[in-house]
């Protein structure tokens, strides 16, 4: 009849500990592929990046002003800045919080 019997395949002959390996280095790779991907958004997680720039003063409430920042706008709390003036923010990106503010000279 021709049958014969299955030897098990590539990986019967492969002991436990290289498929440990042979896994990993696949999860790996799945991993670094995803990141490129994505464009790296681990990288923001683990990178802390301090932005310094320059903005103005959008608007004003009580002792909350509001500095319009590319991603998102940014509130100076007990703020004592006017509608218009130029401050100095120091920020983390991806964060909410402003860590450090002056008017501009």
């Amino acid at each position: 009849m021709g049958y014969e019997p299955d030897d098990g395949g590539m990986f019967a002959k492969t002991s436990g500990k290289k498929l440990a390996i042979l896994f990993g280095l696949v999860f790996f790779g799945a991993f670094v592929f995803i990141q490129v991907i994505q464009g790296f958004p681990l990288r923001d997680i683990l990178v802390r990046e301090k932005i310094t720039e320059e903005r103005t003063i959008a608007l004003k409430q009580g002792n909350l002003c509001v500095v319009d920042t590319p991603d998102h706008p940014r509130n100076i709390e007990n703020c004592p800045y006017n509608v218009g003036d130029k401050v100095i923010i120091t920020y983390t990106k991806n964060s909410a919080a402003i860590d450090f503010h002056k008017l501009a000279s």
